[in-house]
This record gives structure tokens, C-alpha cells and sequence, in this order.
């Protein structure tokens, strides 16, 4: 009977260890260049003469599946958050070959504002990634034409993916 607690106990031991957490920040690679912490990411922009900003904004690639040819996409996103409706904006940038001026051509390049459940199409615009400031962001500016709406002065910095 000693032996089975013995055994239980090693393995219970064994098991704690194992299941340690990591120490610091997300071990994902970050934005800023000094530490793990993405405080910089953030969107911004003016909405029909009305300050829009968030910070919380994603890149994310997408690769073609069923293809060797190495093409992807780029998709980046940002919520604002607010009591009555959450607002949204959205950038597709189809076969996405690095910092660059890409005008709104739907479906290839397209740029989407979300106000609660109404999506708004821009029908014109242009999302200019400017520089990777460095390996680990975006950098861009944007304006966009979607309706009634009106984006101007946009800016975003968000984690490279």
C-alpha cells in the first residue's frame, strides 16, 4: 500500500511541474520593439466630423488554400466599444504584397464600417500601409467613402502577423 501512495504522490508532483505557467507577458511576438506589451496598437479616424478611435486592433493573414503559389491576404480589424452599439472597422486586402497604396476595389481591396448591425460598403478610398516601422507592426493611414458615411484622417498601427 506504501508503494501505491508513494507512486501517487511522484506523479501528482510530477504533474504540478508540468503544469506551470509561463512568467511575463504572452510570449507572442509584440508591436512595440522593447518589451512584449502592444500598447501602441490602435486605430483611429474622423467619421462623418466625429473622433473614432479604439485600441484594440488585430492584423491577421489569411493563405490560400489548395495553391503553392504563396498568395495571402491581409485582414485587419478594430472594435470600438460603446454602451449603445459597437462600431467596427474592416480592411480586406487581397493578394497583400507588402507596405504600399492600395485603393478600395471591391472585392479585391475593400474597406467596411460596421455601426451596430448596418455595414456600410466603401464604394471608394484608398488604405495606405506606409512602413513596417519595425519586424513586428503596421503602420497605415486610410480614408474611405462608404454611403453617407465619410472616414477621413484614419491611422492605424496594429501587430504584424
Amino acid at each position: 500500500m506504501k508503494k501505491y501512495i508513494q507512486g501517487f504522490l511522484v506523479v501528482v508532483i510530477i504533474a504540478l511541474f508540468g503544469c506551470s505557467k509561463a512568467k511575463g507577458p504572452a510570449n507572442a511576438k509584440s508591436a512595440q520593439p522593447d518589451n512584449n506589451r502592444d500598447s501602441t496598437v490602435t486605430m483611429y479616424a474622423t467619421i462623418n466630423g466625429q473622433e473614432w478611435k479604439t485600441d484594440s486592433a488585430f492584423g491577421y493573414n489569411v493563405k490560400y488554400s489548395g495553391n503553392d503559389r504563396g498568395i495571402v491576404d491581409l485582414l485587419i480589424t478594430a472594435t470600438k466599444h460603446e454602451t449603445a452599439f459597437n462600431s467596427t472597422i474592416k480592411f480586406t486586402i487581397s493578394d497583400y504584397s507588402g507596405p504600399g497604396l492600395y485603393p478600395v476595389n471591391p472585392p479585391y481591396i475593400t474597406a467596411t464600417y460596421y455601426r451596430g448591425s448596418t455595414r456600410f460598403y466603401a464604394t471608394s478610398g484608398q488604405i495606405n500601409i506606409t512602413t513596417a516601422i519595425n519586424p513586428y507592426a503596421l503602420v497605415g493611414t486610410f480614408d474611405f467613402v462608404a454611403d453617407t458615411i465619410s472616414v477621413t484622417n484614419g491611422y492605424f498601427d496594429v501587430a504584424k502577423p
